[in-house]
């Protein structure tokens, strides 16, 4: 072997260590850097005829595409379980069960008054409690309404919000595209993958990345983003009396699009099934009160004879515009008893209105049975999704982990690679300071 092709092994070997030490040392400097994949660079033996050298033939980017692409649809189900979670609570918390504020408590010591007064039908006093619980009873409904409509409000902006997200993730993840597809960069690579994660936090995304490195998305079978195309989102919103919802379509075709995962998912279902639900039964429990007790009163008189006075306003439509009549607002003496004039000592009415809670006349349920399977079914959703969450958080936990224990940046491993690599250096500069001692011998002796 000749000593120009000893020096021309050794330069290669010079710059293929320091290539492998500059990579080991981008892998620790990253190494806290989300959505980093580390960095190993391939060194090969080439065998020539009368030689062999190794040289640096390729920098690879490790990943595991199968966890990767499972960890992105175990992602969708954590968003919205995350979120399920954090509003329900939210729900849960605004009808205050079981805390004396609760609409449990209140309706309680409503029927509890018409009892008192019915023990004493001619006690003023008493008619002056029964007319400040209806007062808090149709305060509390109204709270609960107005915090239940607040809520849905939010979710609409809140939709919008991550409708937002999407578009722009989306259009950079095409930006992506097409800079990976003209200089293949890992780091671009790395780049798309945590904006990829992000969004499958969002929406329900399915995946597929093309032999020229481009991933083409698309969501309940509609493209996103594909070879410099780009579809993105917008929300309808939709107001029908007291309800609004929101519905996702495509930008590009007006198509609506089912997203049924993620946070985005989580939001829209809450906003367009739960939520809905909850108001419509609410209103249906403050008609059916205001209706049966104004049913009773309504043919009762009062300790002077006074007859044909609602209760509660005969307008009442829901939880909503539930409130005392003002009649009875402004006078509790209307508030009628007896069921025969000049009685004032019967308590018929009185008794018949403190007897309702027991009458199974809110669809055949009574008024607490009725209630207390609104605040079942919140409860029972609380507790599922909570649940749900703790699950998935370790799905998806093993599934980084089983990432991070191949594309993750170990430190000690690096470190160990790092001396490998500038002893390696060390040697090869040896071999270069060692030929030259050869090649100075040499020409001394011509």
């Amino acid at each position: 072997m000749s000593i120009s092709s000893i020096l021309n092994i050794t330069k290669q070997a010079l710059a293929d260590q320091r290539s492998a030490v500059n990579t080991v040392a981008k892998n620790i400097s990253n190494i806290n850097t989300d959505g980093y994949k580390r960095r190993r660079i391939d060194l090969n033996s080439h065998q020539a005829m009368f030689n062999s050298k190794v040289t640096a033939d390729n920098i690879t980017r490790i990943r595991q595409r199968f966890v990767e692409n499972q960890l992105f649809y175990e992602n969708q189900n954590l968003g919205k379980y995350q979120t399920d979670e954090m509003i329900m609570t939210q729900i849960e918390n605004i009808f205050g069960e079981p805390l004396e504020s609760g609409l449990s408590n209140i309706m309680s010591e409503f029927w509890n008054s018409w009892g008192d007064l019915a023990n004493d039908p001619e006690s003023q006093y008493a008619r002056t409690i029964v007319r400040d619980k209806g007062v808090s009873l149709s305060k509390t409904f109204n709270r609960i309404y107005s915090d239940l409509d607040n809520i849905n409000q939010q979710i609409n902006k809140d939709i919008q919000d991550k409708v937002n997200q999407v578009n722009q993730i989306v259009d950079q993840i095409n930006s992506i595209n097409k800079q990976v597809s003209a200089n293949n960069s890992d780091d671009l690579m790395d780049q798309r993958d945590l904006l990829i994660s992000n969004l499958s936090n969002l929406i329900n995304i399915d995946i597929r990345e093309g032999l020229n490195g481009k991933v083409t998305i698309s969501t309940d079978g509609q493209i996103l983003v594909s070879n410099g195309y780009v579809n993105n989102l917008s929300v309808n919103i939709s107001r029908e009396g007291s309800i609004t919802t929101a519905n996702i379509q495509l930008v590009d075709g007006k198509s609506l699009v089912d997203i049924n995962s993620g946070e985005l998912g989580s939001l829209i279902e809450i906003n367009n099934r739960y939520i809905p639900d909850y108001i419509s039964k609410l209103n249906t429990l403050a008609s059916s009160i205001a209706e049966q007790v104004n049913a009773i009163h309504s043919k009762g008189y009062s300790v002077d004879g006074t007859t044909g006075i609602n209760f509660f306003a005969d307008d009442v439509t829901g939880a909503n515009n539930l409130r005392v009549s003002d009649e009875v607002f402004s006078d509790p003496s209307v508030i009628s008893t007896s069921s025969l004039i000049n009685e004032p000592g019967d308590s018929s009415i009185a008794q018949s209105v403190f007897d309702l809670q027991f009458y199974q006349g809110v669809e055949g349920n009574t008024v607490f049975d009725f209630y207390n399977t609104i605040i079942g079914q919140i409860g029972n959703q609380v507790q599922e999704s909570g649940f749900l969450k703790k699950s998935q958080e370790m799905v998806v936990q093993n599934l980084k982990n089983q990432r991070d224990s191949v594309s993750g940046v170990s430190l000690d491993e690096e470190m160990v690679n790092l001396i490998e690599h500038e002893q390696a250096y060390q040697a090869a500069a040896r071999m270069v300071s060692t030929v030259d001692e050869m090649m100075q011998t040499v020409l001394n002796m011509l």
